[in-house]
């Protein structure tokens, strides 16, 4: 054969039809010409030999396949369908969507303890009186899973027409903001990693404040901001003060699956400044961990974990936050890694010990005056005379919880 059959010609149906055209021909013809026949319609079928001749030998024939009769035709009202005969068919949805729609389009996982809660309710009003006692039955036992597969084509629908909507403040945006692993991770200046602490104490009910933790990846400078609550409003004013704050241009923001991080509000702020918007796999703590890491050095070492609710503790701790982020960027030294190096049976971890600040001084993408600006910040501040202001505010907190414990128990 010269001539050459593009490979998207035929259908399947097509196929077909040639097998079974040319299968009696193929058991009557010698070996050569079977083998010339099997070229051709290898060639235009595109299609394997050994699968083209097995095709051909069983076209038309009775197949036992695993004790299972076949009328080898390929077509599919000949084929004997196995395996588990469907339960819930098309027969139930009209019901279930009436149920749907009294019950306000609620979970699935809702609505199926809906109505069994309901079901004296439902079947016995006129919308539902006409469905037979199998019907019933089976909307009785449904599961979430089936609902879900049986409702998902009226749910575009109504989504479409506003009648069904979904939570706008964060499964849309979840969906936007895709996931990033600590190994996917390429590191770059202008990576920052962000994460929230709560100084709520025992128990989370009521009002109390925040810290917001953001970390820049390669120099670890850190910024810390507090929160009157984790609204998303407070959250987006303290990442906007911490990227103009920040020596280095942020490039991605990296946070938690937390609703004061996956709102219209963070993700338009992304949008607007051009930085990429990641988070992390839930329930994985280890895909952001050097924010996490700064969690316990920077706050919970100084704060504890009491509930700081009141005017005064507020006072203090944003002052204490600010005061801990400044010695840590300037003076503290941070170790990372900077590889690993193979030596005969043993492997070497080589490491940086450097501070934030003489890491941003080396990069290039720092600004002169950024650079200028910092160094005579650096100038400025007495070291002895800020670990004495921060070990006094940590004494002022102190008394100031001690103070407000015995005014409650006194109450």
């Amino acid at each position: 054969m010269i001539a050459s059959i593009p490979k998207e010609v035929y259908s399947l149906e097509s196929k077909r039809a040639i097998i079974k055209a040319n299968a009696s021909r193929y058991r009557q013809a010698t070996k050569k010409e079977k083998t010339l026949l099997l070229n051709e319609l290898c060639t235009i079928l595109y299609l394997s030999r050994s699968y083209t001749a097995r095709l051909l030998r069983g076209c038309g024939k009775v197949i036992y396949f695993k004790g299972v009769r076949f009328l080898a035709e390929w077509d599919s009202r000949s084929i004997h369908r196995r395996g588990r005969k469907k339960i819930y068919s098309e027969e139930i949805v009209p019901y279930l969507l009436k149920i749907w729609r009294v019950a306000g389009y609620i979970s699935s996982k809702h609505l199926r303890v809906y109505i069994s809660a309901n079901s004296d309710k439902l079947f016995s009003h006129p919308e539902l009186v006409s469905a037979s006692e199998e019907i019933k039955e089976k909307l009785l036992k449904i599961s979430p899973a089936t609902i879900d597969r049986l409702l998902k084509p009226h749910r575009w629908k109504l989504r479409a027409k506003g009648k069904y909507k979904s939570n706008p403040f964060s499964s849309n945006v979840k969906r936007a903001v895709p996931t990033e692993s600590y190994f996917d991770k390429k590191k770059e200046t202008g990576d920052m990693e962000v994460d929230i602490l709560y100084h709520s104490g025992e128990s989370a009910k009521g009002e109390f404040f925040f810290t917001l933790t953001a970390t820049e990846v390669t120099t670890d400078w850190t910024e810390l901001r507090l929160l009157k609550n984790k609204a998303m409003v407070w959250t987006v004013e303290a990442l906007k003060s911490i990227v103009s704050d920040m020596p280095i241009n942020v490039k991605s923001i990296h946070t938690d699956n937390g609703s004061e991080f996956l709102n219209h509000h963070m993700y338009r702020f992304c949008q607007e400044k051009g930085i990429k918007f990641r988070r992390s796999r839930p329930y994985r703590k280890n895909d952001a961990p050097y924010v996490e890491s700064k969690n316990w050095s920077l706050v919970r070492r100084y704060t504890g974990w009491r509930r700081y609710d009141s005017e005064e503790e507020g006072e203090i701790l944003r002052t204490l936050l600010y005061l801990l982020s400044l010695r840590h960027n300037i003076f503290t030294p941070t170790i990372k890694t900077k590889g690993k190096v193979k030596e005969g049976n043993k492997v070497r971890v080589q490491k940086d010990i450097n501070t934030p600040y003489n890491r941003v001084l080396e990069l290039s993408e720092v600004s002169e005056e950024t650079k200028e600006k910092l160094k005579a910040m650096r100038a400025n501040i007495d070291l002895f005379e800020l670990s004495e202001r921060i070990e006094m505010l940590e004494k002022r907190l102190d008394k100031a919880y001690q103070i407000k414990v015995r005014r409650y128990n006194n109450e």
